[in-house]
Order: C-alpha cells, then structure tokens, then sequence
C-alpha cells in the first residue's frame, strides 16, 4: 500500500489519520483530561503533518538504504537502513 497523507475527504486508513488516533490516545496522560472533540482545526494539523511528513520522506529517498542477500536465487534476508 501506498503511503496515503489523507484529505478532508478521504481521511480514513490514512497517516492523518493515525496522526489524530494517537494524539487522542495520548491526550490524557500528558493533560489529565479527555481529548477534545474532533475539530476543523485538529482534522487540518493532522492532514497537514502527514503530508508534510510523505513529502518529505519522498523527496529524499537517498536517506533509505535497501540492502537485500540472495541464495540461489531466493531472497532470504532484507533489511532498510534509514541513513
């Protein structure tokens, strides 16, 4: 699956929306209270995070290393550095 940022109008199984889901999670052992209701301004941080984040991710791939070992022909081990 692709990384998906999210948008006002397709929010679901997107990075923004993992971004409120754990804000949410979070809120209330860091402020002692409930998480507020869902928002404009909340749903607007989080979409604008997770794009920001995918666009940067994207515009340096160099900082991914993708290191792969073959035997006969079968990948048997893979690994991704993040430089």
């Amino acid at each position: 699956m692709a990384l998906k940022a999210g948008t006002k109008s397709d929010f679901s199984s997107s990075m923004a929306e993992a971004i409120q889901t754990a804000f949410n999670n979070h809120y209330n052992e860091i402020m002692g209270q409930p998480p507020p209701p869902d928002n404009k301004q909340m749903q607007l941080l989080c979409i604008a995070v997770a794009e920001g984040v995918i666009n940067h991710l994207k515009a340096h791939p160099e900082a991914f290393v993708i290191k792969t070992k073959f035997g006969d022909g079968t990948l048997y081990n893979a690994t991704v550095e993040i430089q």
